[in-house]
């Protein structure tokens, strides 16, 4: 199994920035709903940056641009050899960006569908890598939301996870603090203080704690599916349901319109074909439907590591023993960066005049 990424970057249209900040844009990697991403180069930098931008039309939005600020927010705070690296970010531009590591390579999705299932060491690999990756996450006070195969791509030292755009952080735990400060200040000043927020577990608490229903119909939890909190067992779900595709070549709950998708995941076993059974142990465990049946981040990552033979030793960490399984297990990827695209007839036509 050799896992490959793209091989050219695609070419930047007429409507493309020229570029960003102090990075100049030299192809594109990708585009969605909320922006587009570019490959980015400056002056002393040995490489690609992945940079992304609002779209035009989302840049006027005082809702997008808040989205994009704290998506930008959100990536500072995790710290994983697992989880694309944050560099740089202008969310005050008239076209908000940002700018992160460039992971060559394919996703997850891709490579499956294309190639081939990960066997082996490469599935503990991928298991372990995205375990820690949430342990990060979730250490930083944020729940991903959107772990699925298209956010995971197969570099060559291990997976990485990318697109924090629908992620959830707990509460500022600056807020009580600051609402003390405000409320002195607005006493001092003879003016009405604002309403207090109402109490954690409160009458209204479990309505405030819902959140709308985000994600790819079929890598949803069923909690959120229910109207339910979502929370770090929520992840625990999708991880389970992306080292079943990894290893079965399709999706746990399979395909189908976003209503049948959703009965499926509240009320249907997945398709966890192909699992060696340790790991398929695990998995189902992870993908149980009750939040509370399911084990935490760093138990996820234990059993992992167990399964791989890294036990625990002396002074030894998670991410260091995920760190040594990565080195000698990860090792059906070539991941080169992209070259630059090819460029446009006209202009070799136009060059040899």
């Amino acid at each position: 199994m050799r896992a490959r990424g793209p091989r050219r970057l695609g070419r930047l249209r007429p409507e493309d920035p020229a570029a960003l900040g102090p990075y100049r844009l030299v192809g594109r990697v990708g585009s969605g709903g909320m922006g587009t991403v570019y490959a980015g180069v400056a002056d002393g930098l040995d490489g690609y940056l992945a940079v992304k931008v609002v779209h035009r039309e989302h840049a006027a939005d005082p809702g997008f641009r808040r989205t994009f600020a704290r998506e930008a927010r959100l990536l500072m705070r995790v710290d994983s050899p697992c989880v694309a690296r944050f560099v740089h970010a202008d969310v005050e531009a008239e076209r908000p960006w940002l700018a992160t590591e460039f992971v060559a390579g394919p996703t997850l999705r891709h490579h499956v569908e294309r190639f081939s299932a990960l066997r082996g060491g490469m599935l503990l690999g991928l298991a372990a890598g995205t375990a820690e990756a949430l342990c990060a996450v979730h250490s930083a006070g944020i729940v991903h939301r959107d772990l699925k195969p298209s956010n995971v791509i197969l570099s060559a030292t291990g997976p990485k996870v990318l697109d924090f755009g629908i992620a959830q952080a707990d509460e500022d735990p600056t807020l009580p603090l600051r609402l003390r400060r405000t409320y002195r200040r607005a006493r001092e000043r003879g003016v009405a203080p604002p309403r207090r927020p109402l109490r954690p577990g409160g009458p209204d608490a479990a309505a405030r704690a819902r959140r709308p229903l985000v994600g790819t119909p079929g890598w949803i939890s069923p909690e959120q599916y229910r109207g339910q909190p979502v929370t770090e067992r929520s992840d625990v779900f999708l991880w389970g349901a992306l080292v079943g595709f990894a290893a079965a070549r399709r999706d746990p709950f399979g395909h189908g319109s976003a209503r049948e998708l959703a009965r499926r995941v509240v009320a249907e076993s997945p398709d966890l074909d192909g699992l060696p059974p340790g790991l398929e142990r695990l998995v189902s465990a992870a993908l149980a439907k009750d939040p509370a049946d399911r084990p935490r981040p760093p138990e996820l990552l234990a059993e992992v590591l167990s399964l791989a033979g890294r036990a625990p030793g002396p002074g030894t960490s998670g991410r260091q023993r995920v760190r040594e399984l990565l080195a000698q297990e990860w090792t059906g990827v070539s991941a080169r960066p992209p070259r630059p695209p090819r460029r446009p007839l006209a202009d070799w036509l136009r060059r040899g005049r």
